[in-house]
């Protein structure tokens, strides 16, 4: 092979290696704000349950069992976001593990 060939051969491979990295800090950036939404679903179920007890102690059954309702939705929501920021750290994953196959075939 002529070293003109094996060098765009090395220049393709780390472009590649290039775009796998972006991919993966885009993935990772995704998990992050998928976590931040975590969190916050995770104070809204808080609020709400502490709002449930407060209703409970003052007798308004209905408003308490209202704010569990919607204390339990808040942790479906958390638990939804906390398993689409694994998704993204997988796929982060995944791409820096091709973006360094990649660097090693140069």
């Amino acid at each position: 092979m002529s070293a003109f060939a094996a060098s765009a051969q090395d220049d393709y491979y780390i472009k590649k290696a290039q775009s796998y990295q972006r991919e993966a800090e885009y993935y990772q950036k995704k998990a992050d704000g998928y976590r931040r939404e975590a969190e916050y679903y995770l104070k809204k179920a808080e609020g709400h349950q502490r709002e449930a007890a407060y209703y409970t102690k003052r007798g308004d059954i209905d408003r308490a069992k209202t704010q569990a309702r919607y204390a339990e939705s808040a942790l479906d929501y958390y638990k939804t976001q906390l398993r689409y920021a694994q998704k993204a750290d997988e796929k982060a994953a995944m791409y820096l593990k091709w973006a360094a196959n990649a660097l090693g075939k140069q």
